[in-house]
């Protein structure tokens, strides 16, 4: 292969098979804006420190600009002979506008500029995931609002266990995908450490200010260690784990509504916009959607532990093991801003069933009321709890309701027992507790979607 910036050291042409494993510019063109960017910035460092003149810098720029609007209108023209985004842009440059595109690489090395440009496209994207993951949240709020005071069973083991609020137990995604969102700007924070003048590992040799550079660039500061700014991919990795954890809480949002969708609870009725049909089986209506969004948190997990894995072992400095950060973000972040707006969509798209769900409370739920009949009344809490399970196995070995057994089974329990435990129990559905911060009585989720709905607002 010819035409390589560096082949005046080799006596021979690179075997085309080497090319070909070496090139990344099959994925690594999602950062040619942000390419770009840093090298219009990284003229003017040069011109600051007289490397360039004003015409050369004028040169520049036009030319890169100009660039700029081929890769945003798909009209730059990518040669087999180019290894990756930044030498491209470099060898479309100097068609452009000759020799002073030359200049341009002084003091930098692809080392540091690759670093700036994945720094950036980090943060860049870790806002609109950002974005995305808000108007999720907004659509899960605003169910909330909706179901408030919905009886709703909460399980444990896959076993009924209590009866909660509907909107409780939506905000507990809510309030999931919202720590999600709050690591992701952590990451975009700890990101914003500028490598641009590390050069190949040593640092610029031309006298170029980097606090200026990075202020241009949107960084909060300048990297502190030359050697570090081209090492460290922590940032990829904080982005990789940020979204394999996000990931993980989709994946379980997903299977609570793929179970409520199903025939078996028959809790949730999807919108026909937001559902598919069968090839073969008429009457499927199914919540492709969500089975999506749980199937991709595989991926998501594999980016994340596959990249740990590279950067095992490495030594200091720049090893070409560091091209294999990109696929993995670059597909990690795709996925996502793919499941987002579906599942925006598709939560959208969501009706509960409210006489299904009330239909589907198990009575012995209420064995709960008992227990707080019996504490109301000063009993200990252990000795209610055991009244209320021996209480439960009569009414299972009766075959009848709790509120059925006849009021001499529960004196026979405790002779705190009076008449009205059985009007009690025969009350319809209620969402237990008094508010308690945090906790699934109408006035606690009533707090918590305010909360929430403060926060998308930034207040």
């Amino acid at each position: 292969m010819k035409d390589k910036v560096w082949q005046d050291r080799f006596s021979k042409s690179l075997d085309p098979r080497v090319h070909a494993l070496n090139r990344s510019l099959t994925f690594d063109n999602w950062l040619g804006p942000y390419d770009v960017q840093v090298s219009i910035v990284w003229s003017q460092a040069l011109r600051r420190c007289e490397v360039i003149d004003d015409e050369e810098l004028e040169k520049i720029i036009q030319g890169l600009e100009g660039i700029g609007e081929e890769l945003e209108e798909g009209e730059f023209e990518f040669l087999e002979s180019d290894e990756d985004i930044h030498m491209a842009i470099e060898r479309r440059l100097a068609e452009r506008i000759g020799k002073p595109a030359d200049k341009l690489h002084h003091g930098r090395s692809r080392n540091d500029q690759v670093a700036t440009d994945l720094r950036l496209f980090v943060m860049d994207h870790s806002d609109q995931i950002q974005q995305a993951l808000r108007a999720v949240i907004k659509v899960l709020a605003e169910l909330a609002a909706e179901y408030v005071d919905t009886p709703f069973p909460g399980h444990t083991h896959l076993q009924q266990a209590q009866v909660v609020s509907l909107g409780h137990l939506l905000l507990a995604h809510a309030w999931s995908l919202k720590s999600d969102a709050e690591l992701l700007s952590a990451v975009a924070s700890s990101s914003s450490s500028c490598p641009l003048g590390a050069a190949a590992l040593g640092g610029s040799a031309a006298a170029v200010d980097r606090e200026w550079i990075a202020k241009e660039l949107g960084f909060t500061k300048a990297s502190e260690n030359s050697v570090e700014a081209v090492t460290s991919r922590d940032f990829v990795l904080d982005m990789l784990y940020g979204l394999s954890r996000l990931g993980v809480h989709l994946s379980r949002l997903a299977e609570d509504f793929i179970l409520w969708n199903s025939q078996e609870f028959g809790f949730i009725v999807l919108d026909d916009s937001v559902a598919t049909g069968s090839s073969l089986l008429a009457h499927k209506k199914n919540p492709d959607v969500f089975e999506l969004a749980r199937g991709k948190c595989g991926r998501l997990v594999g980016n994340h532990a596959g990249f740990l894995t590279t950067m095992k072992g490495l030594p200091l400095g720049y090893n070409k093991d560091f091209q294999e950060d990109k696929e993995p973000l670059f597909d990690s972040v795709d996925t996502v801003l793919q499941i987002l707006p579906a599942l925006e969509a598709a939560l959208g798209g969501v009706t509960f069933q409210t006489d299904t769900i009330s239909q589907a409370l198990s009575p012995l739920l209420k064995a709960e009321r008992i227990v707080q009949y019996l504490t109301e009344r000063s009993v200990p809490f252990r000795e209610a709890y055991g009244a209320a399970g021996r209480l439960v196995k009569e009414a299972e070995n009766q075959g009848i309701l709790l509120e059925k057994l006849p009021i001499e089974a529960y004196r026979k329990v405790s002779n705190v027992f009076m008449k009205d435990i059985q009007h009690i129990l025969a009350e319809g559905w209620q969402i237990p507790g008094d508010g308690v911060l945090g906790g699934s009585h109408v006035k606690s989720v009533q707090r918590q979607i305010k909360a929430v709905n403060a926060w998308l607002e930034g207040r």
